[in-house]
């Protein structure tokens, strides 16, 4: 039986049972635990019942390790980011990396620090609708809800996984009006500071149209999508899908017959994307820039309280 990988993963207080849930989904051997404090490390190593690492960049250059999980939101140096894509160790994130979308206009080739994880469309729900999309013909409305507790992942986090599943299914986002529940004055300056919840109303270049619903104070993990269209709807989970025809009659179901946690969600990507079992489209790595440009014009949005034109934004923050 081949050994098991050895992960270490960098985290925060609360987000043990994600990484319990993560770790045995994959049968990963976790070597150690770290956090940005030392009080929060001996804790997290206590209760995992692991070693404390007590330096990223000197645990990312350990030799008897596999793979790192970025599990904490807490911001990494760029040289950090750095040494992973020197050494080439297989890194996985649960915000995106880098998350402050100035850090990637002034280094693009940092958005290959770090895989996503979990992102919707590598759910085993959405792979098994992929199987159906075509058939279902052009999408002309998109509903997306994402929602989870702060220790699964931060509001970037939710919103960029809903950016990517849109652009995805739709294609070219031309406008989006975004509203975050609290006075426009509280709008923090960057999108890895959002906290709360938020909607957008998505206008894309082709005969289609959208509305998002994300949060990280949610209470328990959920994603959904629905699709309409000329033949139906298209109702999609983490688990499973069901198509409904024009006529109101179940068309075909398909994903697995129980709920994953996202602890869960997380360790069957890692062992998907190492093992390279995911299809082209569920294994190609998000757009991160244009997904942090969306991500910022929804965030502007909420602040100016008007649509905002994410590719005329893009082209602003490239400008030197």
């Amino acid at each position: 039986m081949p050994a098991s990988r050895r992960l270490v993963v960098w985290a925060e207080r609360g987000q043990e049972a994600l990484v319990g849930d993560a770790i045995r989904q994959a049968e990963l051997d976790l070597a150690a635990v770290g956090a940005s404090s030392t009080a929060s490390a001996d804790a997290l190593a206590t209760s995992l019942g692991v070693e404390r690492a007590d330096d990223l960049r000197q645990t990312i250059q350990r030799e008897d390790i596999d793979l790192l999980w970025l599990a904490s939101p807490e911001p990494i140096e760029p040289d950090e980011r750095r040494l992973i894509r020197e050494i080439g160790l297989p890194t996985f994130s649960s915000v995106p990396r880098p998350v402050a979308i100035g850090d990637l206009m002034a280094a693009p080739e940092a958005a290959d620090t770090a895989r996503f994880v979990p992102l919707f469309r590598r759910s085993p729900g959405f792979r098994a609708a992929l199987d159906i999309l075509e058939d279902f013909g052009p999408r002309r409305s998109i509903c997306v809800s994402i929602g989870g507790a702060a220790s699964e992942g931060p509001l970037i986090a939710r919103l960029f996984d809903a950016m990517d599943l849109l652009a995805s299914l739709a294609g070219e986002i031309e406008s989006i009006d975004a509203a975050l529940a609290g006075p426009r004055s509280a709008v923090p300056e960057s999108p890895e500071s959002l906290h709360g919840w938020l909607t957008a109303n998505i206008r894309f270049t082709e005969e289609c149209c959208a509305a998002i619903a994300v949060s990280d104070t949610a209470g328990s993990w959920f994603r959904r999508a629905t699709i309409l269209g000329k033949r139906g709807r298209l109702h999609i989970t983490d688990a499973s899908f069901q198509w409904i025809n024009e006529e109101g009659e179940p068309l075909d179901t398909g994903g697995i017959d129980h709920d994953l946690s996202p602890g869960e969600l997380i360790g069957m990507q890692i062992t998907r994307l190492l093992d390279n079992l995911e299809t082209p489209t569920a294994a190609a790595p998000p757009d991160t820039a244009r997904l942090l440009g969306l991500c910022e014009a929804a965030r502007l949005s909420c602040r100016t309280g008007q649509s905002e034109t994410p590719h005329r934004l893009l082209q602003m923050l490239r400008k030197p």
